[in-house]
């Protein structure tokens, strides 16, 4: 399978990681994204999945140097089951800048009861930019389907 020109960075997830690489798509799952960011010879495309969102966010909302953020089931907004820590970054991003032309994939299933959708509503209505798009998956979203929705959505901005 021919890879992809471009590499996945997710500061969590690494079920969605695995999910990218049986299709060929290089995937690092690090805390230090900067660091992924800066090494990498390809476009980065950041994937904030699950509580690892809001720190994908948040490295979009205060640098540069990557070709797109995607959002699976992210934790923002407002999330009961949060950290002291995970609330603290959940509230920058909150408060932090909108993602501006920064091409953007939002994508939930409509049934999630771990993350409610209305709650994380709240948080990507305040981040939205320009090149924002939500997508939502009557029911649950499965890992396959999120995948197949990132490829198709990479495949168009990056």
């Amino acid at each position: 399978m021919h890879a992809p020109g471009w590499l996945a960075v997710l500061p969590h997830g690494e079920r969605i990681a695995f999910a990218l690489r049986t299709t060929g798509v290089p995937a690092v799952v690090t805390e230090d994204v900067e660091a992924a960011v800066k090494a990498s010879e390809l476009p980065v495309v950041l994937i904030g999945h699950f509580t690892g969102a809001p720190s994908a966010v948040r490295y979009a909302q205060t640098h540069g140097g990557h070709a797109a953020l995607v959002l699976i089931s992210p934790v923002l907004g407002m999330w009961d089951g949060a950290s002291d820590e995970l609330a603290d970054l959940m509230d920058e991003v909150n408060f932090g800048p909108a993602l501006g032309e920064l091409p953007t994939l939002w994508l939930h299933g409509s049934h999630d009861e771990i993350v409610p959708i209305s709650d994380t509503r709240a948080g990507t209505d305040r981040i939205r930019g320009s090149a924002f798009e939500e997508q939502v998956v009557d029911g649950l979203l499965t890992d396959g389907e999120a995948v197949a929705r990132v490829l198709e959505f990479v495949r168009r901005v990056v």
